[in-house]
């Protein structure tokens, strides 16, 4: 699973979603993926295979596909 599983739920979402939201639905369907860890989502920020800022409130990340 892993970065495939993210892009899908961020792509099936619509919205951007924050760590919390999408580490919560990532476990609904595998709840011993690492992929939605903090590391794993801003090395697929990096690579461009997500993308992702800081939120508004600067407390958390949002993440989304284009």
């Amino acid at each position: 699973m892993g970065p495939g599983l993210v892009v899908s739920i961020l792509r099936e979402a619509g919205k951007p979603l924050t760590t919390r939201q999408l580490n919560e639905e990532v476990h609904k369907v595998n709840p011993l993926c690492l992929a939605s860890s903090v590391v794993a989502l801003n090395m697929m920020r990096i690579t461009g295979v997500i993308k992702g800022k800081r939120s508004d409130d600067k407390n958390s990340w949002i993440w989304w596909v284009e």
